[in-house]
């Protein structure tokens, strides 16, 4: 599949690690004949680089030192929309997943990942397709981190309409359950995230990544 890649393939690969940016590199330098590797260890570097060269694709860590990946990636969009940016990250949070597909992620792989899938998720990536790899050994889905602290499908649907700030009444009409219903709910929730209002409860939710707004 690779080898049909043109040989002028450019990728930028964003990450303050070396060590890290070293290993993928080789990685990638199979990826196809004459593919070239460019490397920024910071957001400014990135931008620089970007201003600078034309890319086909950019691998960007959600841990840089000068930025968040998030805010870089958002330049990085608006600098060029059609380049597509993946999200290349240690991170396994749902609300990272979210927010980085929100704001036009072409793709969200877990650093976990190893050669071979890699070099395949890249590959699709440039491609069009959108790819998301989370690590196999940390669901990297909303569902799975709810049930670990006890929470259920039911309960996370009523923590997403309080993130929206509405009132038990509302919430009562759009999930179709009755007002004491909502309350036992609501109980169960702030025992499971140890909490005593509602704004404690998205508070934390929200660094759980059960909500991402």
């Amino acid at each position: 599949m690779s080898s049909n890649l043109p040989p002028d393939t450019r990728l930028l690969l964003i990450d303050d690690h070396q060590i890290y940016l070293d290993g993928l590199s080789l990685t990638l330098g199979s990826l196809c004949e004459g593919v070239q590797l460019d490397h920024a260890h910071n957001a400014a570097q990135a931008l620089q680089q970007v201003q600078h060269n034309t890319y086909d694709l950019i691998l960007l860590d959600l841990q840089l030192p000068d930025s968040s990946g998030l805010a870089l990636l958002q330049k990085l969009r608006s600098e060029d929309a059609m380049v597509p940016v993946a999200v290349l990250t240690a991170s396994n949070s749902p609300s990272d997943l979210d927010a980085a597909l929100q704001l036009g992620a072409a793709g969200f792989i877990s650093k976990t990942a190893d050669g071979k899938t890699l070099l395949d998720a890249v590959t699709q990536l440039l491609y069009g397709v959108q790819v998301v790899i989370g690590d196999e050994n940390r669901p990297l889905d909303r569902q799975s981190s709810a049930r670990d602290v006890g929470i259920t499908p039911r309960q996370l649907e009523i923590l997403d309409l309080l993130a929206e700030g509405l009132p038990n009444k509302v919430i009562c009409q759009r999930l179709s359950l009755s007002e004491d219903t909502v309350k036992t709910h609501l109980k169960a929730l702030f025992t499971s995230l140890e909490c005593h209002n509602r704004t404690e409860c998205v508070s934390n939710a929200r660094k759980l990544g059960l909500v991402s707004f």
